[in-house]
């Protein structure tokens, strides 16, 4: 960032959690430390934000990063009827209210895991419910480990699309990512243009076609971005396109 540049604002969506006789809305520090280490400052976004309190809140930000998160996408917002046991409505109504001014709008957002799988719904796309149940399927689930170096270690490949931004960026065809998810795309939307997929088939990135940076992706690069490669690519480029939103 140039020196008198204005430091990109970021807004990050909270998850709402239950802590004791509290109803909190959370928001893992590793989101908020990744955001001020590429050079933006982060806003941390309540589900109360609605309507044109939303779009007064969104047009002063140049960028919004949605998070992973241990809850997942309501199914009957695509079409689905299984029961999840971890749901935030709160979440998904702001997530898609984001989604659809960014849209509109080209501001910056890159989604993470969770947020990987919301943006696709939010544009009428659809999910697997238990990719592990699937045939064929490589191992997608979270290690169960409390080590966050083994939690975070790397998995699977991917490979990446040919002309893919991130191919592009990496100057490569393949990277090794790692996997804390139980759920993936099935029915990708209109207009999403796939940039990864896992050595089974499952999409693991995607952008939005002709949009200065819709890009989301499945595993969880937050994790010591700084020190990795795909990381710094990812974030370093996301916040690049905030910026050139602030200008």
């Amino acid at each position: 960032m140039s020196q008198g540049a204005k430091q990109p604002l970021i807004g990050v969506i909270t998850c709402h959690k239950p802590q004791g006789l509290y109803q909190v809305q959370t928001v893992n520090e590793f989101y908020l430390n990744v955001i001020a280490d590429f050079g933006a400052a982060p806003i941390i976004l309540p589900h109360q934000l609605q309507g044109e309190s939303l779009h007064a809140v969104l047009s002063q930000l140049d960028g919004v990063l949605l998070t992973g998160s241990h809850s997942n996408v309501e199914p009957r917002l695509y079409g689905a009827t299984h029961d999840e046991p971890r749901l935030d409505p709160g979440r998904d109504q702001l997530a898609f209210a984001i989604v659809a001014y960014a849209k509109q709008h080209g501001l910056p957002v890159l989604g993470i895991c969770r947020g990987f799988q919301e943006m696709n719904v939010a544009l009428g796309g659809s999910l697997h419910h238990k990719v592990y149940q699937l045939g064929g399927c490589v191992e997608h689930r979270e290690p169960e480990s409390d080590d966050f170096a083994l939690k975070y270690a790397e998995q699977h490949s991917l490979k990446l699309e040919p002309f893919s931004w991130l191919g592009q960026w990496l100057d490569s065809d393949s990277i090794m990512v790692n996997s804390l998810h139980n759920q993936g795309v099935n029915r990708l939307a209109e207009g999403l243009v796939v940039e990864a997929k896992a050595e089974d088939g499952l999409v693991e990135a995607y952008r939005l076609q002709d949009h200065p940076f819709f890009y989301a992706v499945q595993w969880h690069p937050e994790w010591q971005a700084s020190a990795k490669p795909v990381s710094q690519a990812i974030f370093s480029h996301f916040v690049a396109a905030a910026a050139a939103h602030a200008s």
